[in-house]
């Protein structure tokens, strides 16, 4: 996971990207051909019970 130190340190488009090769924060990038997206976050699902009749 990346802390909030690693964002600060990064560029914006590398923070996204789950390989290792991250720029420095005074790159200017458009876009990567290496880029590799992190997976998604799952929103928990709600606990409160629905509510059918």
């Amino acid at each position: 996971m990346v802390s909030q130190q690693d964002t600060d340190e990064f560029n914006p488009l590398c923070v996204k990207c789950v390989r290792s090769c991250r720029q420095p924060l005074g790159s200017k990038l458009l876009e990567c051909p290496r880029f590799s997206p992190r997976p998604f976050k799952l929103i928990p699902a709600p606990k409160k019970q629905l509510k059918l009749f």
